[in-house]
């Protein structure tokens, strides 16, 4: 599961790094999955990720914070396949017409949570015997 979970925190800086260099693209990619396949898609893949991120937790360097971070990504894919269609458009929309400044935000915290959980991965340093 480390493994996995390790996967999931360089997805997520990429997927950061993307939405920040990209917006526009990622507005037509949300644009493009707005429909009930794609949100049960995303609603599925969300609650995988956080499934795992719980699942390595343990192993971590963080684990109540890594599994709190897994738990609230397991619920927000939860409720997202509670959302309808037409209020997905809306918010695309709103964004849309907010600019892609604003668009740039959330891919900014993406990239922070992946950056969080390949910290809370990595091998804990022991200090040096004298």
């Amino acid at each position: 599961m480390k493994t996995l979970a390790f996967i999931i925190g360089v997805l997520f800086i990429a997927l950061g790094v993307f939405g920040v260099s990209r917006p526009g693209d990622v507005l037509s990619f949300g644009y493009r999955m707005d429909t009930p396949t794609g949100l049960y898609a995303a609603a599925a893949l969300r609650m995988i990720v956080g499934i795992v991120l719980v699942a390595a937790a343990s192993s971590s360097r963080m684990p109540n914070t890594l599994r709190v971070t897994g738990g609230i990504i397991a619920l927000a894919g939860l409720a997202t396949a509670f959302v309808s269609v037409d209020r997905v458009r809306a918010v695309l929309d709103w964004l849309a017409a907010q600019g892609p400044t604003f668009v740039r935000l959330p891919f900014i915290i993406v990239t922070a949570i992946g950056a969080f959980i390949l910290s809370a991965l990595s091998v804990k340093q022991h200090a040096a015997a004298v």
